[in-house]
């Protein structure tokens, strides 16, 4: 007997948005201090903000930490973010129109 197929963690979730929740979920987990961010096109930075490039325009802004961590564990948060939507944007190519313009917060239950 076959077991039951399992559904998608969200049904109204399309494949590639139930990949970027599950990465998202990720960084969140191993950045307890982490309360949001916002990836945001070059276009849509104001100039005193605070922006980590990504690829295709992309920034990282808006990076919401509390407690304050120093500038030495803030830039491990940077990085943490940074590196899993580069990999979510190399293994699909599609990804980069998707983050332009998203903010992403911690939820809470």
């Amino acid at each position: 007997m076959k077991p039951a197929q399992l559904g998608n963690i969200n049904p109204h979730l399309a494949p590639i948005e139930e990949d970027l929740a599950a990465r998202i979920d990720v960084v969140f987990d191993r950045c307890p201090a982490l309360h949001g961010f916002s990836v945001r096109d070059r276009a849509g930075l104001a100039a005193d903000n605070p922006a980590a490039a990504l690829e295709c325009n992309l920034y990282i802004t808006d990076v919401a930490i509390h407690p304050d961590l120093g500038d030495a564990r803030s830039d491990l948060i940077y990085d943490e973010i940074a590196v899993a939507l580069l990999d979510f944007i190399y293994t699909r190519p599609e990804a980069a129109q998707l983050l332009r313009g998203r903010t992403f917060a911690r939820a809470r239950h």
